[in-house]
């Protein structure tokens, strides 16, 4: 693999990156707030700085949560659409086992929730919600890298894109690629409005 575009859209600030035999060589960030509408000229802008198109890219990879609601949703349609109308793999990397992994191993990973409830996941931990008090309860190693959950845990900071960069080769290069059918967004927390249409049903 040589040309890969990398996008993370999960949190506050996203990213996306071009990078090359494994490194780095564009890349821009991504507000929250501007997702939306900064994506696809971020990913444009990236391929015009190193001078190729779309068309020769060779792997995609996408965090595939967890996080906001839209954010991943729009991170992720976009690489699963360029992934079917290009042919090429991807690699979906999930936000809380990728924390898990640059702790060094036998670590769960939280993120905050919010209304006090923290997603957890990692050290075979299947990743879901959990309120404060059960993730305590679950013991082990707890690493955060956010400022609410700071003191919670081990401190390891969020992944940026050049570890989902780095986490995504590694995987290409074992040929582990995800299923694009079935690569899907891990919000764990279900809308609001899900909820309240279950409770009616």
């Amino acid at each position: 693999m040589q040309w890969m575009l990398a996008v993370d859209t999960c949190g506050a600030e996203g990213g996306v990156a071009v990078a090359h035999d494994g490194e780095v060589v564009a890349r821009r960030s991504l507000p929250g707030r501007e997702t939306q509408e900064r994506l696809m000229l971020a990913v444009r802008e990236c391929l015009a700085e190193v001078g190729i198109a779309v068309s020769e890219l060779d792997l995609l990879a996408v965090m595939t949560g967890p996080g906001s609601f839209t954010g991943v949703r729009i991170g992720l349609a976009a690489v699963k659409g360029l992934a079917e109308g290009l042919g090429i793999p991807v690699v979906g990397v999930s936000r809380l086992g990728l924390m898990a992994q640059l702790a060094g191993g036998g670590a769960v990973a939280w993120l905050d929730a919010g209304r006090g409830d923290v997603y957890a996941g990692g050290n075979g931990l299947p990743e879901a919600m959990f309120s404060r008090a059960e993730a305590e309860a679950l013991g082990g190693r707890v690493v955060v890298g956010e400022e609410v959950l700071r003191g919670a845990g081990e401190w390891v900071g969020l992944p940026d894109i050049v570890a989902l960069v780095r986490t995504a080769y590694e995987s290409a290069a074992k040929g582990e690629f995800s299923d694009v059918a079935l690569l899907d967004a891990n919000y764990l927390r279900i809308p609001d409005a899900e909820v309240a249409l279950r409770a009616r049903s």
